[in-house]
């Protein structure tokens, strides 16, 4: 199954307040009870994510807005239409070192909202997890 999210603005002072760009610990996604999965290594530079059940599950960190597992950040293209219409998810292949490729400088920022012991993760503030 492909994994997309549909858009949805948010106006809420509260939810401009109540952001993180970053988590002390790493998690992992679930939808629908089934896990956004790791990537290959061996995957292209910009591969949509999936989410599948039964598959190993990508363990991710939120550092400055990144979501990140290994050598890849997960995240929405910068670049995406605006219809209103369901978004890709994509898996963006970083450089060595750390250093990433300018395709990677096209992920919209990632932000965590706290909601009860759970937390919600949006894209730019528009689009959530």
């Amino acid at each position: 199954m492909q994994f997309f999210l549909h858009f949805t603005t948010f106006v809420s002072t509260f939810l401009a307040s109540n952001t993180m760009d970053s988590l002390d610990s790493p998690f992992t996604v679930e939808i629908n009870g089934k896990p956004v999965a790791k990537i290959s290594d061996s995957a292209s530079t910009k591969t949509q994510a999936k989410i599948e059940a039964g598959a190993d599950a990508a363990v991710l960190t939120l550092q400055e807005g990144r979501l990140q597992c290994g050598d890849w950040l997960l995240g929405r293209n910068k670049t995406e239409n605006r219809s209103m219409l369901p978004k890709q998810v994509l898996w963006f292949k970083m450089g060595e070192d750390g250093v990433t490729p300018d395709n990677t400088s096209q992920v919209l920022p990632v932000a965590a909202q706290r909601e009860g012991d759970a937390y919600k993760l949006t894209f730019n503030g528009m689009c959530c997890l």
